[in-house]
């Protein structure tokens, strides 16, 4: 049997649809797949049994970088019993050829590894970080080494062109490096998405409109903007569902606005039950009507930056309203912009005060922006040929 590794940092993994459809295909033409991660929020039980389980190799950044010198000796020896632990499960009990590398963590283990263990590297990049807005020194260092790996992966996967720009020039990769863009979008699934009645389940009355955002809660998501539109710039024809599969922690800011604007009798539901199968989060989106898929970044961290304002095809969520022919409000950037302007799948804000100005704009028009999404999806969003050509492309490393 064909054997591959997946690394990765995320606990996530299977939220994202692009990773999602590539491990289903590599389980259907039968590799095994050895995955290096932490505790998942959820696996889906048909892959759960498909899989090989192991625990991230590497806990720490950098054992020269310790500041007791005595101390650096049981690093190394640490270090030297992880590689032959890794030398055991990727030559020994696996004829691994190929390590998918998620996100620049994922590609800083897959250099350490491709140090000892000779295998080719395929980064899948979906966040960019910048140097000149990483502060922690830790995290600096995490930078240098993904520059120095990326240039070492036999192909790279990211979402379009303008984030292969934005890599190219954060990590000053040169024309030699070959990317294959996927966009992150789940593959389609067919009508009828289920039989759940979202108004009667979560006691929304039946002649409201739901206005859907499913997603983190993060402030760069723009979360606090659209609770501050309440109760004076929301209309009350309209209903908000604030959907995550990770609940906030008491006393979290933002969650006690929630709890305050429900109590207050507000035109707003909390859903933070995690789906663990995509089947049954369609479900639960076919019952809205449009979707909020906004970012706003604020520089706070790497993350929230230049990779949230340049978002473009590696939001799962926007990807998935798509899908589902939901007319989708965004905020501008180059992508979505050149999107809208050519299906009109929704409308585009600048700042969350346009958001009712938005919903006004898709309901006056709502099955022409129903048919942009449907177009948008086949045309652009439907991951079908270039997962192909991804798995075409891997298949190579086995002949």
């Amino acid at each position: 049997m064909k054997a591959i590794a997946i690394i990765t940092p995320n606990t996530d993994t299977f939220s994202n649809p692009t990773l999602l459809i590539m491990i289903r295909k590599l389980i259907a033409q039968n590799y095994k797949i050895i995955f290096f991660g932490h505790q998942q929020i959820f696996i889906p039980s048909e892959i759960r049994e498909k899989i090989e389980l192991h625990s991230l190799p590497f806990n720490f950044i950098s054992f020269f970088g310790r500041p007791d010198p005595s101390r650096r000796i049981f690093d190394i020896l640490k270090l030297v019993k992880q590689y032959l632990e890794l030398y055991r499960i990727l030559r020994i009990n696996n004829d691994v050829k190929a390590l998918i590398c998620v996100d620049p963590m994922g590609i800083v283990f897959g250099g350490r590894i491709k140090k000892i263990i000779n295998m080719k590297l395929i980064y899948a990049s979906f966040e960019i970080f910048f140097e000149d807005e990483i502060k922690d020194p830790d995290k600096k260092q995490i930078k240098k080494l993904e520059k120095e790996y990326s240039k070492k992966s036999e192909f790279i996967v990211i979402q379009d062109i303008e984030r292969e720009k934005l890599l190219k020039s954060a990590n000053d990769l040169g024309s030699g490096i070959k990317f294959l863009h996927i966009p992150v979008s789940p593959e389609k699934i067919p009508e009828p998405y289920g039989n759940t009645d979202m108004k009667k389940e979560l006691n929304i009355p039946e002649n409201k409109t739901i206005i859907v955002y499913s997603g983190s809660l993060q402030n760069w998501s723009g979360i606090k903007k659209i609770l501050a539109l309440f109760p004076c710039k929301w209309d009350n024809d309209h209903w908000l569902l604030i959907h995550t599969h990770n609940d906030l922690p008491e006393g979290n800011e933002t969650k006690d606005m929630i709890r305050k604007l429900i109590s207050d009798k507000q035109n707003i539901s909390f859903h933070n039950k995690p789906f663990t199968d995509f089947s049954e989060y369609s479900e639960f989106l076919s019952g809205c009507d449009i979707g909020l898929a906004v970012y706003f970044p604020n520089y706070e961290d790497s993350f929230s930056g230049k990779n949230v304002e340049e978002i473009g095809l590696s939001s799962g969520k926007f990807s998935t309203y798509i899908m589902l022919g939901k007319p989708t409000i965004t905020t501008s950037n180059k992508i979505y912009n050149s999107l809208n302007e050519k299906y009109n799948f929704g409308y585009i804000i600048d700042s969350a005060d346009e958001i009712k100005e938005g919903i006004y704009n898709i309901i006056s028009g709502y099955e022409s922006k129903v048919s942009g999404c449907n177009n948008l999806y086949n045309e652009v969003l439907d991951p079908e040929v270039s997962i192909h050509n991804f798995m075409s492309e891997l298949s190579s490393y086995y002949r």
